[in-house]
């Protein structure tokens, strides 16, 4: 596979330390130490960790293997159509350069911040800086250990004589997670210096990182729901009413640009390698449902004029896009925009939360207001699309008929096509959607193998574990 072009747009602009994506590239190894600080200001740091996070975090391998993973797409071609035939998922190598981009490149570029922002540091009392940071480290940090379970978190950072860290629990790591945006909240409080235009998601503006924060908490106290199922409720709503009030709000990154090398990398891959098509899964239930969001995202085939999609695990070559479907360009876009979190995805969590409580109209009402915000953001979609739609007789119609199954299954259509990572999380923790174990070869790993790289650096502290079987900790309520 092409290494994204991407890379070329964040190196040639300076945003960018080590961050690639298509983990099959041989790519050259990262030679420099990444817990030696170099001499780089806040400002310059600033704008590479805030392009870095959405894209090479969360932006590209994990997403499209999770997409297939979830059926929210199919593997039409390459080392997607391998993954939903469930071929070769072992091999460590497909996340190589997703975990360099966390611990080579994005994590110490975030510790940098911290330490140069704090006291004592060169830079000292750039306490929105160092709250930003810190909000995109315990995001960083979620998704990796969501991602492969025991990471190396208490040992990194700690210079070039810690060259193979231990795997901390799962447990402690969800724990300095909200640690981590406890203190990022008191940070951006604290006020000083804006980042200004450096920061690329939220332009220096603390008030919505301090939201984006409490909106992160709540989805890692629901991510819990299996650990304590009223404890990681009570704590999530707690949170929630501190988050997000409305989509202004969103967590988002959207400056890709329409030049070559600064396009989204969903569109990259789309054009690059065309791996990927909309999978039957989520054409039929969106037909189900008559949701309106088919027609706005989904592409009919164009020599038959139907929406088709391509059935997950079939033994089929599309990559030309002649016999099923892709999304719209309204969806599928050079300048699409990259969501971490949005306000839909709180209003979900909020109605979840609620039904474990025993609250059932007011999970209700945060079920329907998920699903109208979702639905405007999506496709744009009018008050009266919305009123309609929720109006469909395989909807829950009353707040008894409401069950967590439907919450996910929302969740699930909200997080297409740029979230599949948290639509993975939630059918690990959850189960649902049911449909995403009900594969014509198997269900899906219960998550990522570690890398190769790490393995041939760090083999004595890698835990052993069987991706088909084992869960991660928040799933089964055991550590690796």
């Amino acid at each position: 596979m092409k290494t994204n072009k991407f890379l070329s747009f964040l190196l040639a602009t300076g945003l960018l330390f080590g961050a690639s994506s298509c983990s099959d590239d041989v790519l050259d190894e990262i030679d420099t130490n990444p817990n030696s600080p170099e001499d780089v200001s806040l400002s310059l740091l600033m704008p590479q960790v805030t392009v870095n996070v959405p894209t090479a975090v969360t932006g590209t391998d994990l997403a499209w293997y999770s997409s297939v993973y979830v059926r929210h797409t199919a593997g039409a071609h390459g080392q997607l159509q391998d993954a939903d035939r469930r071929s070769n998922q072992e091999a460590s190598s497909i996340v190589n350069n997703v975990w360099n981009n966390i611990y080579a490149g994005v994590l110490p570029d975030l510790n940098l911040i911290i330490q140069k922002g704090s006291e004592g540091g060169s830079e000292t009392g750039s306490n929105i800086h160092v709250g930003i940071a810190k909000v995109l480290k315990a995001y960083t940090l979620s998704v990796a250990t969501d991602a492969w379970g025991r990471v190396p978190y208490t040992e990194i950072g700690q210079g070039s004589d810690l060259r193979k860290p231990k795997f901390d629990e799962q447990q402690a790591i969800y724990a300095g997670i909200q640690r981590l945006l406890d203190e990022a909240i008191a940070d951006l409080a604290k006020g000083g210096v804006s980042p200004g235009a450096s920061d690329l998601i939220y332009g220096g503006d603390a008030a919505k990182w301090t939201k984006a924060a409490w909106s992160l908490k709540a989805r890692y106290y629901n991510r819990l729901s299996n650990i304590d199922p009223a404890g990681s409720a009570t704590a999530a709503l707690d949170a929630a009413s501190k988050g997000f009030t409305s989509a202004a709000d969103n967590f988002t990154f959207n400056k890709y640009t329409a030049t070559a090398i600064g396009e989204h990398p969903w569109f990259q891959e789309s054009n690059d390698r065309a791996h990927h098509a909309v999978s039957d899964a989520f054409v039929s239930t969106l037909t189900t449902l008559s949701d309106p969001r088919l027609q706005a995202m989904v592409k009919p085939v164009p020599a038959t004029g139907v929406i088709t999609g391509f059935p997950n695990g079939a033994q089929e070559n599309d990559q030309a896009s002649t016999k099923f479907s892709d999304p719209t360009a309204t969806v599928l876009n050079a300048t699409a925009a990259m969501p971490l979190m949005t306000y839909d995805e709180l209003k979900f969590i909020q109605a979840e939360a609620n039904l474990r409580l025993g609250n059932a109209d007011v999970a209700y009402t945060a079920y329907k207001e998920g699903i109208s915000a979702a639905m405007k953001r999506q496709i744009g979609a009018t008050d009266a699309a919305v009123a309609t739609y929720l109006l469909d007789a395989d909807l829950p119609q009353t707040a008894a008929a409401l069950q967590v199954r439907d919450v996910i299954l929302q969740k699930w259509i909200a997080f297409w096509l740029f979230q599949p990572f948290e639509a993975y999380n939630d059918w690990r923790r959850t189960g649902f959607p049911g449909f995403v174990a009900e594969h014509q070869i198997s269900a899906p790993p219960l998550r990522f193998s570690y890398p190769t790289s790490e393995i041939a650096a760090n083999s004595e502290n890698i835990p052993d574990v069987q991706i088909y079987t084992d869960g991660v900790w928040w799933d089964d309520a055991s550590e690796d």
